[in-house]
């Protein structure tokens, strides 16, 4: 026939298909969805957003916003089969991303210790990345997370980079750096030393005692004087005394390490000495005895010297103590060295000597002895009676007649006369040495003979007639 028969077939749609597009853009950015399916006839298109219908056409547009972020669904539909296929899409806005800031895990970086900086930041952030000196970092004891955002220094040193360090954050369409952050590493306080000064001073001049120790921050200071606090700085003055004798301490602590560190330091402080004076054991040196100078003084003395005629002493007589302080002479006899003696006590800073003191050995009396003289005197004569007696000091005499005091000089002198005869001692003495020596002499003393006299001898026996005198002489024992 001349008419033909059309037969119609409707046919899908077949699987739906979103056409090759970005799943990724900036705000902005125009997002164009194309969706497609074989169908019979044409499929109808829905567009849903997180299951919210924005368009009823195969294709639709959009300026990209952060709202626009989300699934797309593409729903093709085919009314005569009732057949229906979808398709999906995920759509990601990345906005600008906020610069980020270095968090560290510490408020110090402490020597030896681990430490760590960690990158923080918000947003859609699909990458961390750290800088240091503007290169990545490398090095064994350099430890970065598993995600990157934290970066770990072990052990550290002073002598670590100290950067700048930085961290950086990405997405596919943004990035930014953080400020950069400086390594500040604390140590020590290392060796505390106090600076070289002498240990000895004199008093009333100006000394400084310093302390140093390597240190980051730098070290606190403080200084003891024989155990308590006498300044808090690094340096101090004093004009020397004797209060400033002892012991000094620097103290140097570094509160951010939490080490401290000590130096010591002794001071002697030496005022000048007060003449010294030799005191002696005995008020007196005598011949046979020992005899002892010791050397008197006060002060800050170190050591005692002894000096005869200038010449230190030396003899197997001469004793010194163990401390030098004092001398003594064994056995002393009155030709042992007069001197001078003089002591002399020392500091490492001064010295003094005494005033001389010169040895005056006493001794004697020797053998006292009479003086040559006669033993036989008539009457009437002068007699002189000399004893002597070596003696230091000079011996002090006494006569005695017949056992009578009669004088107390070494010479004395009588007109003779029966009554002068007998026995005259001589006592020379020494009060010092204790010692007495004595000498005997025996005078006679001859008179003249009367006649009355014998008249009277004779118990008047004769009687006078005449006065005529004779010379006789009378033996008086």
């Amino acid at each position: 026939s001349q008419y033909g028969i059309l037969l119609f077939l409707p046919d899908g749609p077949d699987i739906a298909t979103i056409v090759h597009s970005a799943n990724e853009y900036p705000p902005g950015a125009n997002i164009t969805l194309s969706c497609v399916a074989d169908s019979n006839p044409a499929a109808q298109f829905t567009w849903l957003h997180n299951g919210q219908p924005v368009s009823n056409s195969a294709t639709f547009s959009i300026i990209a916003s952060l709202s626009d972020a989300g699934t797309y669904t593409c729903t093709a539909s085919n009314s005569f089969t009732g057949l229906t296929h979808t398709a999906t899409k995920n759509i990601i806005i990345y906005a600008p991303l906020s610069k980020p800031t270095i968090v560290t895990s510490n408020i110090t970086a402490v020597e030896t210790k681990d430490f760590s900086l960690t990158c923080q930041a918000t947003g859609q952030i699909h990458a961390y990345q750290w800088f240091i000196n503007g290169v990545a970092p490398a090095g064994s004891r350099i430890q970065l997370s598993p995600d990157r955002r934290t970066l770990t220094l072990s052990r550290l040193t002073r002598r670590d980079n100290k950067g700048p360090y930085e961290c950086e954050i990405r997405n596919p369409f943004y990035s930014n750096r953080s400020d950069t952050f400086t390594l500040d590493v604390a140590y020590g306080p290392d060796i505390a030393t106090i600076d070289h000064i002498s240990d000895q001073f004199t008093t009333g001049i100006n000394v400084t005692l310093s302390c140093v120790a390597d240190s980051n921050p730098p070290a606190q200071f403080t200084w003891l004087q024989n155990g308590k606090s006498v300044n808090n700085s690094a340096s101090f003055s004093i004009i020397t005394s004797l209060n400033h004798i002892g012991n000094y301490t620097c103290i140097a602590t570094n509160s951010f390490t939490g080490l401290t560190r000590t130096a010591n330091k002794t001071l002697m402080i030496y005022a000048p000495l007060s003449k010294p004076t030799i005191v002696t054991s005995n008020n007196t040196a005598v011949e046979t005895k020992d005899f002892s100078m010791t050397c008197n003084a006060t002060g800050q003395i170190h050591a005692y010297q002894w000096f005869i005629n200038g010449v230190a002493p030396d003899g197997r007589r001469i004793q010194l103590s163990p401390d030098r302080r004092t001398l003594t002479l064994s056995s002393l006899t009155r030709f042992d060295n007069k001197g001078p003696f003089v002591c002399e006590i020392e500091n490492p800073l001064f010295r003094n000597r005494s005033d001389p003191f010169p040895l005056n050995v006493t001794y004697g009396p020797d053998i006292a002895t009479i003086v040559r003289s006669a033993g036989v005197y008539p009457t009437g004569v002068n007699i002189t009676l000399s004893c002597v007696a070596d003696s230091n000091p000079p011996a002090q005499f006494t006569w005695l007649q017949n056992g009578q005091s009669v004088s107390n000089s070494a010479i004395f002198s009588v007109i003779s006369s029966l009554n002068h005869a007998g026995t005259y001692t001589c006592i020379a003495s020494n009060s010092f040495t204790g010692m007495t020596r004595t000498a005997t002499k025996n005078i006679i003393i001859y008179g003249e003979y009367l006649d009355w006299a014998t008249n009277f001898v004779l118990g008047f026996l004769f009687p006078w007639y005449e006065r005529n005198r004779h010379k006789i002489f009378c033996l008086v024992p």
